[in-house]
This record gives C-alpha cells, structure tokens and sequence, in this order.
C-alpha cells in the first residue's frame, strides 16, 4: 500500500491521557491473550512465541541485562527471554497497565491468567520445566519496572540505566508513535538503551490502523515491510531477519484490521 494511502486510513492518536482514563488493560488481556479462545491474537500469539523462542534457543543472542520497552500487561514476549537473560526490566508509559503487571509480579490471587500461554511456551521449549516453575523463573529475573516513554532521548529518564545486551519491544511502537517520523525517531532514542552490538528484537502488527478493547477503538500507526527496513537501517541498526506472517485469507476478525505480523531480529551498529 502507497504511503500516502497509509496516512489517509489512519485511526485518530490514542495518547497517554486516553489510556489512562478509558483504556482498560484487564480487558485487553481477556480479549486477546487466552491462547486457543479464536481470536486473532491466537495466530500472532503462536508466531511471536515461536520467533522469539528459536531466536533464543540459537544462541545468537547473549548477554545478561534485557530491557522489554511496552511491556505491560503482558508478559508472554519474556517467557523465553528469562532462559538466556538474567537481568530483566519492564517498562510502560501508563500506570494503570504497570498496576495490572504488578498484579502478577507479586503473584496476587486476582492476577491474569496466563497459563494457556505458558503453556503453549513450556511446550516449544521441549517441555523443559512445568508451567509453574517457568512462570516463577521469570518473575525471579525480573529486577527493575519503570515508566518509560519512547519519545525521549532518554526512553528511561530520569534512570540512567546502564546499556542492555538485548532490547525487546512487541506491539508498541505501533501504538505509542502518531507518524512514521516519530517512529523512526523512537527507533533512534531505543538505540541509546543498547550496548555497541546490542540486540533489538521487535513484533508487531502490519498495516493495522486500530484494534478494539470493549467498545474502545486503540490507535496503531499502519507499518509494512519496505517501511521498517528502511526505519530500523536508518536508525543505526542491521537487519539480521525480518520475517513476516500474513492474514489468513478465511480470517473473520472484526476487533483489528491487521493485514499481518512482523518479527524483526537486528544489530546495533
């Protein structure tokens, strides 16, 4: 799709006031993260654990400190991060999705559940240790939760947080950049949080301009293929893999309209 069809079929900017106030992240959660329930999450869900777990499992990423930058709620784009990585930090720019993360960190009654998908993660990794255990592994390894905000030169700030061997990011930058400057901006500001070599490991949707929680239409700036290339080589990065999964032609999904997924392997320069 032309880039100026792109811009033309944008949802309006979901900002930080909005997710505060009507964005409910138990919901998101329920919606979209018990894997096998039919929604499309299931699809991207299976995609995404499934680069990320032989990504890791190759051995061509190492190192001891992690940085996930949009994590909250969601936990599943660590569940294979936590075999390799023994430092982790989480990160969101809303504290009412850092409070739904802090639910699970601190393994209260009421928190999600994310046993489907861990599940789902113990059973790709070979079944090496029961969902439990894996489960609390990654609790153990996560060490520090922070706000953060992409926008900034600092991401972290005010932390000055030391550089990270590996940087995570699933489904963020998409919801937190209005234009495809500031994307390539943040892409930029993300480069400081690495070490020279550091690791950037991203996932996301393509071509979606929203997707649903409740009655609540969520902002998500439409990437594709040719446009990340372009904005994650200019942004002092190299390309080791960029693989894609596109929409099922018989998928009836009515909360998004993806047209695909991405998952983005790439060296700091």
């Amino acid at each position: 799709m032309p880039l100026h069809q792109l811009i033309s079929s944008m949802s309006d900017f979901t900002n930080t006031s909005e997710y505060e106030e009507k964005f409910d992240p138990r919901l998101y959660l329920e919606t979209y993260f018990h894997l096998g329930s039919g929604s499309l999450a299931d699809d991207f869900l299976r995609f995404v654990l499934e680069n990320f777990n032989n990504t890791f499992k190759s051995g061509a990423v190492k190192g001891c400190k992690l940085i996930d930058i949009g994590t909250a709620p969601s936990i599943y784009q660590l569940l294979s991060a936590c075999e390799t990585f023994d430092d982790i930090t989480v990160t969101w720019h809303t504290k009412r999705e850092l409070q739904e993360l802090q639910k699970w960190l601190n393994n209260e009654p009421d928190a999600f559940d994310w046993s489907s998908i861990i599940k789902h993660v113990c059973e790709i990794e070979g079944n090496r240790m029961g969902q439990k255990e894996k489960e609390e592994k990654l609790r153990e390894k996560i060490k520090q939760v922070l706000m953060c905000d992409v926008s900034k030169n600092n991401p972290l700030a005010p932390h000055e947080v030391p550089g990270a061997d590996c940087l995570t990011t699933t489904v963020c930058l998409e919801a937190a950049c209005r234009s495809y400057d500031s994307y390539a901006t943040a892409l930029k500001n993300l480069s400081h949080l690495l070490k020279p070599k550091g690791t950037l490991l991203m996932a996301g949707d393509l071509g979606a301009n929203y997707y649903e929680v409740g009655s609540n239409k969520v902002f998500s700036l439409p990437v594709n293929e040719k446009f990340l290339k372009k904005a994650i080589s200019e942004s002092g990065y190299e390309i080791i893999q960029l693989v894609s999964f596109g929409k099922p032609e018989d998928a009836e999904f009515g909360t998004s309209d993806y047209e695909g997924f991405y998952f983005v392997h790439a060296q700091k320069i």
